[in-house]
């Protein structure tokens, strides 16, 4: 599918997850990793692996019916706020009226901030930081 196309499947109320400790981790609560496992469009778009992936999420996070998803995505592919979905799993809409409303501004400093560093990791599924 067209990275077009697998964003328009990014919606709140669509998207399925599960979290989980990184293989190797010492403490299930400390160190989480974020899923994503449904609809079959967006475990796709989280496994793409592609750098412009990124960028069409944090706009996303612009959009109240398509923040939650999109941040969802973005913990599974990059790593960075698994313990804000994790905490947040369960309520979006709160996630949504508190850190929500910042979530595109922080995002988009994040990026920014990392692009240069960020490859992808087959193995691992996610991007990884180079030092």
């Amino acid at each position: 599918m067209q990275l077009e196309d697998l964003l328009a499947t990014v919606v709140n109320d669509r998207v399925r997850f599960a979290t989980m400790r990184p293989p190797g981790a010492r403490s299930a609560i400390l160190e989480r990793r974020v899923v994503v496992t449904a609809p079959t469009e967006l475990v796709e778009l989280s496994r793409s692996g592609r750098p412009e992936t990124l960028d069409g999420l944090v706009e996303l996070l612009r959009d109240p019916d398509r923040a939650w998803a999109a941040m969802v995505v973005l913990a599974a592919m990059t790593g960075e706020d698994a313990k804000t979905v994790d905490a947040f799993a369960t309520d979006p809409d709160r996630w949504l009226a508190s850190l929500g409303q910042g979530a595109y501004e922080r995002w988009s400093k994040w990026l920014r901030g990392h692009r240069d560093r960020l490859r992808w990791d087959p193995g691992e599924q996610r991007f990884v930081m180079d030092e």
